[in-house]
């Protein structure tokens, strides 16, 4: 079963929610607000008959409001295919730089969890990043998110698929899929072996403290990832401990080794 909440996100639930999600979903509608504050409160009065999948703040936080199984009321027709987010902020104005950074690490994950293609699109028929307005009166004759944001769809494509963060050390994982226990693959090593780095067991014999690098996700590499997610650093400080490796895990663990000068 696909994922249905974001984990950087803060999960507060609406009531403004009906049906299941068309599978798989055919991208993201990235919607503006036309004003500033935490959406919540109106998404959750089922006298506004309005909500989004997602809010995302000027400063590049997320809170979430429906799950990506259920549908949102942001696109009228197009709600069953496409996952939605508000963007703080007006139509006239540009998105901040973090928006732009915070839209393409979701779309990003999208196209990880989701096999969302990285593509703009402008049909409703279409796949990847698309706009509100190109729904037309079936999807409620609007002209979100106004010209500036619907050409910023490729600067959000491009923060995506990561040749810009890839140049800073720090964001070498950028773009890595969401791990947690029962994980395998090589995706696992990496964490596992960066995991024996930055607590110092790289050691291959003799250290009974040491991660195994076997690639299966279990109860010790579950703790050794809340480990570093406790671990205050000169380099990122505390995070959420709960053992998932999600984005904000793996940018914090490239933020310490590049701090450390090591690689993996």
């Amino acid at each position: 079963m696909a994922t249905t909440l974001y984990p950087p996100a803060t999960y507060r639930p609406v009531r403004n929610t009906s049906g299941a999600m068309t599978q798989p979903t055919r991208g993201l509608i990235p919607h503006v607000q036309v004003g500033n504050g935490s959406l919540f409160g109106w998404f959750d009065n089922p006298a506004s008959e309005v909500s989004a999948h997602l809010w995302l703040a000027k400063t590049g936080e997320f809170e979430q409001y429906v799950p990506f199984d259920r549908r949102a009321w942001a696109q009228a027709a197009g709600n069953s295919f496409w996952i939605s987010v508000e963007c703080e902020g007006y139509d006239t104005e540009d998105y901040t730089p973090i928006q732009i950074t915070r839209l393409g690490e979701f779309f990003a994950w999208g196209i990880r969890e989701f096999g969302w293609r990285a593509e703009i699109t402008d049909s409703v028929n279409g796949y990847g990043l698309g706009t509100h307005r190109m729904g037309g009166a079936a999807w409620g004759a609007h002209s979100c998110p106004g010209e500036i944001r619907a050409n910023r769809r490729g600067d959000i494509l491009a923060a995506a698929l990561g040749p810009a963060t890839l140049a800073d050390p720090r964001q070498r994982y950028a773009g890595m899929p969401t791990l947690r226990e029962k994980s395998r693959g090589p995706e696992v090593v990496t964490l596992q072996n960066a995991l024996n780095i930055i607590f110092g067991h790289e050691a291959t014999s003799g250290d009974p403290y040491r991660l195994v690098p076997d690639g299966v996700y279990g109860p010790l590499t579950t703790a050794r990832v809340a480990a570093v997610q406790r671990y205050a650093t000169p380099w990122f400080g505390r995070i959420p401990d709960d053992g998932i490796c999600g984005p904000n895990t793996w940018r914090k663990i490239g933020y310490v080794l590049t701090g450390m000068n090591r690689q993996v």
